[in-house]
Order: C-alpha cells, then sequence, then structure tokens
C-alpha cells in the first residue's frame, strides 16, 4: 500500500505492528536511510521475466544502490565513526496464517520495548 508505506516514513514510528489472517509473519527492523529507499524503489518495481531482468534496466540501479549503500553503512559503523542515529523501526507482521496451510498457527509475535 503506497500511502501507507508514505505514511510509515512521514512518521518513523519505533514499531509498527500489522497484520492480516494470511499467509506470512515476522519481525524485520528497517532503517529510514537512502539505502532502504533504494530498496523499497528495487521491490516495488514489476517483474519482468526472467530472460528480460538479465538485460540492464533500471532496477539495476536500484540493486547496485542498495549494494553501495549497504558496503558504506557496514565500512561505516565498523570504523565506529558513523552516527549513532535513531533512525530505525521495528516492524512486526503479526499474521497467524501458518503457511499456505489456511490453518492459525504461527507464534505469538512478542515485542519487549
Amino acid at each position: 500500500c503506497p500511502a501507507l508505506l508514505q505514511e510509515v516514513w512521514r512518521v518513523r514510528p519505533k514499531l509498527h505492528v500489522f497484520g492480516h489472517v494470511h499467509w506470512g509473519q515476522g519481525r524485520q527492523t528497517v532503517h529510514f536511510d537512502d539505502c532502504q529507499r533504494a530498496y523499497e524503489a528495487l521491490m516495488s518495481r514489476p517483474p519482468r521475466g526472467l530472460f528480460r531482468d538479465l538485460f540492464p534496466h533500471a532496477g539495476w540501479r536500484d540493486a547496485l544502490a542498495v549494494l553501495g549503500y549497504g558496503i558504506h553503512g557496514v565500512v561505516w559503523k565498523w570504523l565506529m565513526v558513523g552516527p549513532g542515529g535513531n533512525t530505525s523501526s521495528l516492524m512486526v507482521n503479526a499474521a497467524q496464517m501458518y503457511g499456505n496451510t489456511g490453518r492459525l498457527g504461527n507464534p505469538v509475535e512478542v515485542v519487549d520495548l
């Protein structure tokens, strides 16, 4: 949902809990930075097909940006000169559907704040 994604970027909550009855659950830390923005741009592109994705297109630029920002972030933190800013959020998908079985059964997600 593009509107929800835009609102999450605007608010930048420390914790965002969401869920559906259908498949998919877990948690992930996201960072509100250029790497996250490039990753979201890459993932929002429609697939062009296995063969066509092998040839250069705009998605490659996004993938290289994610790689570059990722390497920069790791090296920056490794040198311990990077900002210690509080720019992350914990996203929790509390969906209860176990795989695609049609049965509820995923474990409960517990978050300590």
